[in-house]
């Protein structure tokens, strides 16, 4: 293979498999919303909007929060797995991608930078080296640094190597058998729970909650999912039963470890949970039986995500600021109050970046698709369901 030829992704499904009805998704990028609602309620109680009993009680709900973070990536793997087209070469992979993310991701960096300088000091990176890692969606493999520049922006540098090595992962687990795909799920599932152990004897520095060789597992346990239906010899279980598991899995995440180690099952749990959900939602859009989240709305709402996801923290921080230690701890009447107003600003935010930066942005880079199928117009469906987060 010459240096100027990009391997190209070969993408094989057993001869007998018949293509599910649908490729569209649209209760994945429904879900995609109520999974950025999650983050956010988390963040408003990690920033105390909430005090006295409303407090006690919206952090029992919302400290699983950032579990919504697990469930962006798992939705990555199976949409870039159910959507992928086989011709497509990896630089081009990788510059759909690219187009996705960075240029929203640099603009909430200079956010981040200027809420730190003004309102928000306390996020303030000290030092140009982390600054730039985050930059370069490198900074969380320091575990130091992995709230460097926008503190939000950690997912993206899972995402970004997530997008890396995707070439690679379908390439050794597309066309498998469905023993081999179930196997690689189960060892996936095993590899969560026993993240925080690897982290723990690790020779090189990592986290188990941010290093992005240690999430991987979830990233390719959609990826495997996707498959199984793709190659229609699964068809997950219907939602009466994936909701109820889902919220299970939201609310065993907090689980204790083993007692005298560091393995974690109620992670495996929390991540089973959640791709079952991330399934059944896309196996009752596959067959012509879309769920609520399948409304124009949710749609809207579901595009709007990757740019709130990425601008909430800050608002939620600038409007605290007003309080002397940033921590409002108000009544319930006025927090809700208040956290309506940073909604309202995210969501404003959100929309004006998606449409003046987002969008823009990849219709421009789109043009340079090596493999001159790019479209003008941004992604929707399928693409539009493919996130970083958060």
């Amino acid at each position: 293979m010459s240096a100027t030829t990009a391997p190209r992704v070969d993408v094989r499904f057993v001869a007998s498999a018949r293509p599910p009805a649908a490729r569209h998704l649209p209760s994945l990028t429904g879900l995609r919303w109520l999974t950025a609602m999650l983050i956010f309620g988390h963040h408003l109680m990690a920033v105390e909007y909430f005090g006295g009993r409303a407090g006690d009680v919206w952090g029992f709900v919302f400290e699983a929060g950032k579990t919504g973070v697990t469930l962006f990536f798992i939705l990555s793997g199976f949409v870039l797995a159910w959507g992928y087209k086989p011709a497509q070469s990896a630089r081009s992979f990788w510059l759909h991608r690219a187009a996705r993310i960075y240029p929203l991701h640099v603009v909430g960096v200079v956010l981040a930078v200027i809420a730190a300088a003004t309102l928000v000091p306390e996020i303030r990176t000290d030092g140009v080296a982390p600054l730039g890692a985050n930059l370069l969606l490198l900074s969380g493999w320091v575990p130091d640094w992995w709230q460097a520049g926008n503190p939000a922006s950690w997912s993206l540098v899972c995402e970004a190597f997530f997008y890396l090595t995707f070439p690679l992962v379908i390439r050794l687990v597309a066309g498998r058998s469905a023993r081999v795909l179930w196997a690689v799920a189960a060892g996936a599932l095993a590899l969560v729970a026993l993240a925080p152990a690897i982290a723990a004897v690790s020779p090189v520095p990592m986290a188990a909650a941010s290093t992005p060789l240690l999430r991987l597992p979830e990233f390719v346990l959609g990826v495997v999912l996707a498959l199984l239906m793709k190659q229609t010899v699964w068809r997950p279980a219907p939602l009466r039963f994936a909701v109820p598991l889902a919220v299970l899995g939201y609310a065993v995440s907090e689980a204790p470890a083993i007692p005298g180690t560091d393995i974690h099952p109620g992670l495996a749990v929390t991540v089973g949970g959640f791709a079952l959900l991330v399934a059944s939602l896309a196996s009752a859009d596959a067959h012509r039986s879309s769920t609520f989240l399948a409304g124009p709305v949710w749609q809207e709402l579901g595009r709007l995500s990757f740019a709130f996801y990425l601008v909430h923290l800050l608002v939620i921080a600038s409007v605290s600021s007003a309080w002397p230690d940033g921590h409002p701890e108000l009544h319930w009447p006025r927090a809700i109050a208040l956290a309506a107003v940073a909604f309202a600003i995210s969501l404003g935010l959100a929309w004006v970046l998606h449409r003046g930066v987002e969008t823009r942005a990849q219709r421009v880079l789109l043009r340079f698709d090596p493999d001159r199928r790019g479209s003008s117009r941004p992604a929707r469906g399928v693409d539009a369901a493919v996130a970083v987060a958060r």
